[in-house]
């Protein structure tokens, strides 16, 4: 048994020295072509009960995310449109105003959907396309880059909204980091990661970076 579990951890370092010494890191290319007309980007939201969300469901509603991390991920999203050559976009801290507007005018009517809420404040700043991040779900890593006692989790909900034509695109990132011999498939990510346990924030950058590719951005 000793042996047996020996020569399948070998073999596992094996794979992970094939991906690091002959794959690289390969050149991403976004999946679809950049969407055109006017872009606003709202900062991360997190939902803790379902209406909160655009589409979906939460798997346990009421547990909001530690306090600094909206903030921390705004940055990252932000760096990486940036890196992404993305910059001619209505910032999140320009779309507050139109924000506090549409709930002001809603004021002591039943509780708006989220779509109509969002709809609302692309319409409000007069943008065509509307990125609407939010964080579902975070649980930090439990231990150490070495090892872990419960691993890091988290899911993204990304939606592109096209104000005009009422219409959004929904792109879903959800990973809980496993062990590389529970999963060779995951050997890529587990070398770009320089084989340790990480972070909550470390999975969402990975996510950020995976879904603006995915939506063109």
């Amino acid at each position: 048994m000793r042996r047996t579990r020996l020569i399948s951890t070998a073999v596992a370092l094996c794979l992970v020295l094939l991906v690091m010494a002959g794959c690289g890191t390969p050149q991403r290319t976004a999946a679809v072509p950049r969407p055109e007309g006017k872009l606003a980007v709202a900062g991360f939201t997190n939902p803790i009960y379902n209406w909160q969300i655009l589409a979906g469901y939460l798997e346990e509603e009421g547990r909001p995310v530690p306090d600094g991390t909206l903030s921390a991920l705004d940055s990252v999203l932000i760096d990486t449109l940036h890196r992404h050559q993305v910059y001619d976009f209505i910032t999140p801290d320009s779309l507050v105003s139109c924000q506090e507007l549409v709930v002001f005018e809603e004021s002591g009517m039943p509780k708006l959907s989220a779509w109509k809420y969002w709809l609302g404040v692309g319409k409000c700043i007069q943008a065509d396309m509307l990125l609407v991040p939010q964080v579902t779900h975070w649980r930090e890593r439990e231990g150490t880059s070495g090892g872990v006692t419960n691993a890091a989790s988290v899911a993204l909900e990304f939606y592109l909204i096209d104000v005009k034509n009422e219409r959004m695109t929904r792109a879903r990132y959800e990973e809980t980091q496993v062990g590389l011999l529970e999963n060779l498939f995951t050997a890529r990510k587990f070398a770009d990661r320089g084989g340790a346990w990480v972070t909550a924030a470390r999975l969402a950058s990975d996510g950020i970076e995976e879904k603006l590719m995915e939506l063109g951005l």
